[in-house]
Protein backbone atom coordinates (compact mmCIF):
# COMPACT_ATOMS: atom_id res chain seq x y z
CA UNK A 1 0.00 0.00 0.00
CA UNK A 2 1.66 3.32 -0.88
CA UNK A 3 1.97 6.03 1.74
CA UNK A 4 -0.84 8.15 -0.58
CA UNK A 5 -3.23 5.78 0.16
CA UNK A 6 -2.42 5.29 3.91
CA UNK A 7 -2.59 8.47 4.52
CA UNK A 8 -6.02 9.21 2.68
CA UNK A 9 -7.09 6.06 5.01
CA UNK A 10 -5.97 7.59 8.14
CA UNK A 11 -7.27 10.97 6.96
CA UNK A 12 -11.03 9.33 6.76
CA UNK A 13 -11.17 7.69 9.88
CA UNK A 14 -9.60 10.35 12.08
CA UNK A 15 -12.31 12.42 10.29
CA UNK A 16 -14.89 9.98 11.52
CA UNK A 17 -13.59 9.86 14.73
CA UNK A 18 -12.65 13.84 15.96
CA UNK A 19 -15.77 15.58 16.55
CA UNK A 20 -15.77 19.08 15.63
CA UNK A 21 -17.60 21.75 17.81
CA UNK A 22 -19.50 24.76 16.43
CA UNK A 23 -20.17 27.33 18.64
CA UNK A 24 -23.41 29.63 17.75
CA UNK A 25 -25.25 32.29 19.42
CA UNK A 26 -28.84 33.04 19.05
CA UNK A 27 -30.70 35.59 19.93
CA UNK A 28 -33.87 34.61 21.91
CA UNK A 29 -35.87 38.06 21.12
CA UNK A 30 -38.34 39.57 23.54
CA UNK A 31 -38.57 38.87 27.32
CA UNK A 32 -41.30 37.27 28.64
CA UNK A 33 -43.52 34.66 29.89
CA UNK A 34 -45.25 32.53 26.62
CA UNK A 35 -47.45 30.14 26.45
CA UNK A 36 -46.89 29.67 22.82
CA UNK A 37 -43.97 28.29 20.64
CA UNK A 38 -41.67 30.40 18.69
CA UNK A 39 -38.69 30.09 16.04
CA UNK A 40 -35.66 31.67 16.54
CA UNK A 41 -33.49 31.88 13.07
CA UNK A 42 -29.07 31.44 13.29
CA UNK A 43 -26.71 31.43 10.31
CA UNK A 44 -26.27 28.03 9.24
CA UNK A 45 -22.36 26.98 9.12
CA UNK A 46 -21.16 25.18 5.84
CA UNK A 47 -20.45 21.35 6.81
CA UNK A 48 -19.40 18.64 4.09
CA UNK A 49 -21.17 14.91 5.10
CA UNK A 50 -17.95 13.02 5.25
CA UNK A 51 -19.30 10.34 7.69
CA UNK A 52 -17.88 12.75 11.14
CA UNK A 53 -19.19 13.87 14.11
CA UNK A 54 -20.16 17.44 14.61
CA UNK A 55 -21.22 18.97 17.38
CA UNK A 56 -23.14 22.29 17.43
CA UNK A 57 -23.06 24.18 20.49
CA UNK A 58 -26.02 26.85 20.90
CA UNK A 59 -25.88 29.80 23.46
CA UNK A 60 -28.35 32.39 23.94
CA UNK A 61 -26.83 36.38 23.27
CA UNK A 62 -27.04 39.18 26.13
CA UNK A 63 -27.48 37.29 28.95
CA UNK A 64 -30.32 35.63 27.90
CA UNK A 65 -31.85 32.15 29.38
CA UNK A 66 -35.21 30.31 29.08
CA UNK A 67 -36.84 29.18 32.81
CA UNK A 68 -39.11 26.14 33.02
CA UNK A 69 -41.73 27.32 35.67
CA UNK A 70 -43.11 24.60 38.76
CA UNK A 71 -45.89 25.23 36.52
CA UNK A 72 -44.70 24.07 33.11
CA UNK A 73 -45.69 20.53 31.87
CA UNK A 74 -43.60 19.95 28.65
CA UNK A 75 -40.46 21.26 26.42
CA UNK A 76 -39.20 20.04 23.26
CA UNK A 77 -36.56 21.18 20.58
CA UNK A 78 -36.74 21.29 17.34
CA UNK A 79 -33.70 22.20 15.38
CA UNK A 80 -33.95 22.75 11.14
CA UNK A 81 -30.95 22.79 9.32
CA UNK A 82 -31.23 23.13 6.04
CA UNK A 83 -29.72 20.82 3.43
CA UNK A 84 -28.37 20.77 -0.63
CA UNK A 85 -30.83 19.29 -2.48
CA UNK A 86 -30.59 15.49 -1.85
CA UNK A 87 -32.66 12.83 -3.85
CA UNK A 88 -34.05 11.01 -0.93
CA UNK A 89 -33.90 11.06 2.47
CA UNK A 90 -30.04 11.12 4.44
CA UNK A 91 -29.40 9.23 7.45
CA UNK A 92 -28.47 10.74 10.79
CA UNK A 93 -28.14 9.94 14.57
CA UNK A 94 -27.20 11.91 17.33
CA UNK A 95 -27.87 13.19 20.83
CA UNK A 96 -28.54 16.44 22.76
CA UNK A 97 -29.15 18.07 25.93
CA UNK A 98 -29.60 21.29 27.78
CA UNK A 99 -27.01 23.46 29.39
CA UNK A 100 -26.89 25.33 32.36
CA UNK A 101 -24.86 28.62 32.84
CA UNK A 102 -21.38 26.58 32.70
CA UNK A 103 -22.19 25.08 30.05
CA UNK A 104 -22.67 21.97 32.19
CA UNK A 105 -25.53 19.19 30.95
CA UNK A 106 -29.24 19.55 32.85
CA UNK A 107 -29.92 16.11 32.21
CA UNK A 108 -28.71 13.29 30.51
CA UNK A 109 -28.20 12.57 26.80
CA UNK A 110 -31.53 11.70 24.63
CA UNK A 111 -31.73 10.40 20.99
CA UNK A 112 -32.56 12.92 18.74
CA UNK A 113 -35.26 11.83 15.77
CA UNK A 114 -34.49 13.04 12.25
CA UNK A 115 -37.47 13.78 9.98
CA UNK A 116 -36.24 14.89 6.49
CA UNK A 117 -37.58 18.38 5.17
CA UNK A 118 -38.68 17.91 1.32
CA UNK A 119 -39.65 21.02 -1.42
CA UNK A 120 -42.76 20.76 -4.26
CA UNK A 121 -40.56 18.00 -6.19
CA UNK A 122 -39.93 15.87 -2.87
CA UNK A 123 -35.98 16.32 -2.91
CA UNK A 124 -34.65 16.66 0.48
CA UNK A 125 -34.12 20.30 1.45
CA UNK A 126 -33.60 20.19 5.21
CA UNK A 127 -33.84 17.77 8.33
CA UNK A 128 -35.46 18.57 11.50
CA UNK A 129 -33.76 17.05 14.59
CA UNK A 130 -36.34 16.82 17.70
CA UNK A 131 -35.94 15.68 20.54
CA UNK A 132 -37.53 15.93 23.97
CA UNK A 133 -34.80 16.98 26.83
CA UNK A 134 -34.12 14.98 29.91
CA UNK A 135 -33.92 17.78 32.92
CA UNK A 136 -35.61 15.99 35.92
CA UNK A 137 -38.94 17.41 37.62
CA UNK A 138 -37.11 19.95 39.44
CA UNK A 139 -38.38 23.37 38.87
CA UNK A 140 -37.94 26.21 38.23
CA UNK A 141 -34.83 25.47 36.25
CA UNK A 142 -32.56 27.99 34.11
CA UNK A 143 -31.51 26.94 30.53
CA UNK A 144 -28.57 28.57 28.92
CA UNK A 145 -27.80 26.24 25.62
CA UNK A 146 -28.30 23.77 23.82
CA UNK A 147 -25.81 21.00 22.92
CA UNK A 148 -26.79 18.67 19.31
CA UNK A 149 -24.11 16.61 18.45
CA UNK A 150 -24.77 14.53 15.16
CA UNK A 151 -23.23 11.95 13.74
CA UNK A 152 -23.23 12.81 9.51
CA UNK A 153 -23.41 10.28 6.66
CA UNK A 154 -20.51 9.46 4.17
CA UNK A 155 -22.43 11.63 0.92
CA UNK A 156 -19.27 13.67 0.55
CA UNK A 157 -22.07 15.28 -1.97
CA UNK A 158 -24.46 16.76 0.01
CA UNK A 159 -23.63 19.38 3.24
CA UNK A 160 -25.35 21.42 5.36
CA UNK A 161 -24.86 24.64 3.07
CA UNK A 162 -23.26 28.28 4.57
CA UNK A 163 -24.95 31.47 3.60
CA UNK A 164 -28.64 29.83 4.39
CA UNK A 165 -30.26 30.11 7.94
CA UNK A 166 -31.34 27.54 10.23
CA UNK A 167 -33.96 27.71 12.97
CA UNK A 168 -34.41 26.43 16.44
CA UNK A 169 -38.20 25.82 17.76
CA UNK A 170 -39.13 25.92 21.49
CA UNK A 171 -42.31 24.30 22.20
CA UNK A 172 -44.03 24.30 25.74
CA UNK A 173 -47.14 25.14 27.38
CA UNK A 174 -45.79 27.80 29.43
CA UNK A 175 -42.13 28.90 29.98
CA UNK A 176 -40.09 31.95 30.00
CA UNK A 177 -37.51 34.32 28.41
CA UNK A 178 -35.23 36.10 30.85
CA UNK A 179 -33.89 37.69 32.71
CA UNK A 180 -36.48 40.36 33.06
CA UNK A 181 -39.10 37.10 34.21
CA UNK A 182 -40.81 35.97 37.42
CA UNK A 183 -39.21 33.66 39.45
CA UNK A 184 -41.54 30.99 39.45
CA UNK A 185 -45.14 30.47 38.32
CA UNK A 186 -47.20 28.03 39.56
CA UNK A 187 -49.82 25.89 38.21
CA UNK A 188 -53.44 27.02 39.40
CA UNK A 189 -55.47 24.29 40.63
CA UNK A 190 -57.12 22.52 38.26
CA UNK A 191 -60.93 22.52 36.84
CA UNK A 192 -61.30 18.56 37.64
CA UNK A 193 -60.22 19.18 41.31
CA UNK A 194 -62.37 22.23 41.71
CA UNK A 195 -65.24 20.09 39.79
CA UNK A 196 -64.37 17.30 42.70
CA UNK A 197 -64.44 19.87 45.25
CA UNK A 198 -68.40 20.87 43.87
CA UNK A 199 -69.13 17.35 43.82
CA UNK A 200 -68.22 16.52 47.62
CA UNK A 201 -70.00 20.02 48.34
CA UNK A 202 -72.97 18.94 47.06
CA UNK A 203 -73.49 15.55 47.97
CA UNK A 204 -72.98 16.70 51.90
CA UNK A 205 -75.51 19.50 52.01
CA UNK A 206 -77.77 16.81 50.11
CA UNK A 207 -77.24 14.19 52.96
CA UNK A 208 -77.62 17.11 55.66
CA UNK A 209 -80.91 17.56 54.26
CA UNK A 210 -81.72 14.01 53.49
CA UNK A 211 -80.75 13.55 57.25
CA UNK A 212 -82.98 16.23 58.45
CA UNK A 213 -86.64 15.19 57.17
CA UNK A 214 -88.94 13.58 59.93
Amino acid sequence: MNKGCIIAISAFFLARSVAIAIPIQVDLGSQGVFTFSQSISFPEPAVQFQGQNIQFDFTFQNDEFIRLFTATQFFDVDVLLRINNSPSPLLFTGIEYLTDSSGAPLGRPVSIQAFPVTNGINEVIGTDFFAIPSIGSARPVDIYGIHLSLNLPNEPAFEFPGGTSGAITFDSDIYGIGPNIPADVVPEPSTMWLLTLGVIASISVRWKLLSNKP
